[in-house]
């Protein structure tokens, strides 16, 4: 999506956050834009709409450029550097830590307000717009504050709702329970999910969309409730998707796309680069947003300088550095596999194409010039009888190039590659579209609800859609536990899914980053492992949030 109305759309959103309601201001001030004179047709809502749809897609930079609080500290990933950041050490989690307010402020100030400025004037019968146009444009402000109200409850667990414009200061809000917050988020996609647009042009928000993310609510709520019915509802609402009633959404199982000239398989194409999206030819992505390489103030895909290694950092056997200007773009090893997802999971079946060479680089070449004897060669290496990895000559013999296989040296997603933003692979960005939503994992969600009603057969066979397009041996009912669930999302939609809310949503957090990430990194000895503790199970309400709260006592989490 483009982003040359974003200063006016904040512009926008300012008025709005600053209005109140004393009858001396209660202009239209008709010589800018405002509420007032700006929402009074279906231009006015899109541009409004494309400020919405910014301020989700900001959930992708909210860390900054060095973080990815969505995957780091859980199991798939770890911080990579030798110190106690990115919940290397999880006792820095606490209410007056950054992590926990960045996410509260994207909600809360950027995404919901906005939503709630389009759907408290969408109703207004006088607006000069079809009933088609206003329905999609209703449907896709109630499909964002959903999407960002399950994130919160994935996170905090009971947090205020907030479902219209606040005009003045607030002083008393109240958290609700996580089950009300999740039957709010149910109530709003059930509404969207009438009201999208089944076709869409790419990066919108499509009915699919939201029964989609329905699917992983009523989940969420048969958990919660005990209540049975709900998983039916999620079986019901993916089965909208896969069966393709709510649009022409369906598993890719050829090759497509100029990708396809190239050496790879189906799921390289689904993740090639310029092929993210319906109009090029991926009918498996559901929802993506949109990134654009050369528009000025443009967002950019942070995931290769997230999830790369420093690979520009080894040197070859002669003492030439390798050039952070590749065409892999430059990491800066910050997001780091654990041995659980660079190695574990793929131990079940050797012919699993998610980890064939298309899918996961596990060989690295010298990449300098200057070096005549080894550019272009592979790296190889060997363990010394220290036990740790070193570069080796042609022959085999050992330099003194140690390997941190932790920053350095490690196995690379190839999900992640695309072409460089701003032809400069040295930031480690991208112009790659980010796939939010695909229908492979459609599937993994309805087979979690057949899981938790106790319909084991099915459970199977919907994992199985997925694994016998993956090359992948079949499993039977019995196989299907909550763990192999988490394995096979693993499998399919590592760097795409955000870890951290799965892992809460499903209770699983604290228990499965003990069991694969604990191994201890650096000086401090730290690792997420050791020092997370149970009541991370959920993250802290920000401190400031309480202390501002003073009209009203704001519980904060156990433990915090």
């Amino acid at each position: 999506m483009k982003n040359f109305v974003k200063n006016i759309v904040l512009v926008i959103v300012s008025v709005n956050l600053i209005s109140c309601g004393e009858d001396y201001l209660d202009e239209v001030p008709l010589d800018r834009y405002s509420p007032e004179n700006l929402l009074v047709d279906e231009s006015g809502f899109n541009l409004v709409l494309t400020a919405v749809y910014q301020a989700a897609r900001f959930e992708h930079f909210v860390a900054g450029s060095n973080f990815d609080y969505m995957n780091l500290g859980t199991d798939v990933a770890r911080w990579g550097r030798a110190d106690s950041r990115g919940f290397a050490d999880y006792a820095l989690l606490n209410p007056s830590s950054g992590e926990p307010s960045l996410f509260w402020d994207w909600a809360y100030e950027e995404v919901i307000p906005r939503a709630n400025l389009v759907l408290e004037g969408i109703d207004n019968p006088d607006l000069d717009m079809t009933d088609d146009a206003r329905a999609n444009v209703k449907g896709q402000a109630l499909f964002f504050r959903a999407y960002v109200y399950n994130a919160l409850a994935n996170l905090f667990g009971g947090v205020p709702i907030i479902d219209s414009r606040l005009t003045v200061p607030k002083f008393d809000f109240e958290r609700a329970t996580r089950q009300e917050v999740l039957e709010f988020v149910a109530s709003d996609l059930e509404s969207a999910s009438n009201l999208l647009y089944i076709s869409v042009e790419d990066g919108k928000v499509p009915r699919a969309a939201a029964f989609h993310l329905l699917t992983e609510v009523y989940i969420s709520l048969g958990v919660l409730t005990e209540d049975n019915s709900y998983y039916d509802k999620s079986i019901n609402a993916a089965t909208k998707v896969i069966s393709q009633e709510a649009g022409d959404y369906h598993l890719m199982t050829e090759r497509f796309g100029s990708a396809s000239s190239l050496p790879g398989d189906v799921y390289s194409d689904i993740h090639a680069y310029g092929q993210i999206n319906k109009s090029e030819g991926n009918s498996e992505v559901i929802l993506a947003w949109q990134i654009e390489l050369y528009i000025v103030g443009a967002a950019y895909n942070q995931q290769p300088r997230w999830w790369g290694p420093q690979y520009d950092i080894i040197t070859t056997p002669n003492g030439f550095k390798n050039s952070a200007v590749d065409s892999l773009l430059r990491g800066i090893g910050v997001l780091s596999p654990t041995n659980y997802s660079k190695y574990d999971i793929w131990n079940l079946d050797p012919n699993d194409i998610r980890n064939s060479k298309y899918n996961i680089r596990r060989t690295f070449y010298y990449n300098n010039s200057n070096d005549s004897e080894y550019f272009g060669k592979p790296i190889k290496t060997a363990i010394g009888s220290d036990g740790n990895l070193y570069v080796t000559e042609d022959d085999g013999t050992l330099t003194s190039q140690k390997l941190d296989t932790v920053f350095t040296y490690y196995p690379w997603f190839r999900k992640i590659e695309g072409a460089p933003r701003n032809d400069s692979p040295a930031t480690g960005n991208s112009g790659k579209d980010i796939t939010i939503m695909r229908v492979a994992e459609t599937y993994l969600l309805r087979a979690e609800a057949y899981f938790r009603k106790g319909m084991m057969a099915e459970a199977a066979s919907d994992i199985n859609v997925i694994r016998s397009r993956a090359n992948a041996s079949p499993i039977n009912g019995s196989d299907v536990t909550e763990d192999f669930i988490l394995d096979e999302r693993a499998r399919e939609l590592i760097v795409e899914e955000p870890r951290m809310r799965t892992l809460i949503r499903m209770g699983r957090l604290v228990d499965r980053v003990r069991t694969y990430n604990s191994s201890p990194y650096g000086t401090s000895g730290l690792s997420a492992g050791t020092t997370i503790q149970d009541y991370n199970n959920f993250w802290p309400i920000p401190q400031r949030v309480i202390d501002a709260n003073s009209g009203s006592e704001m519980a904060q989490n156990p433990g915090y």
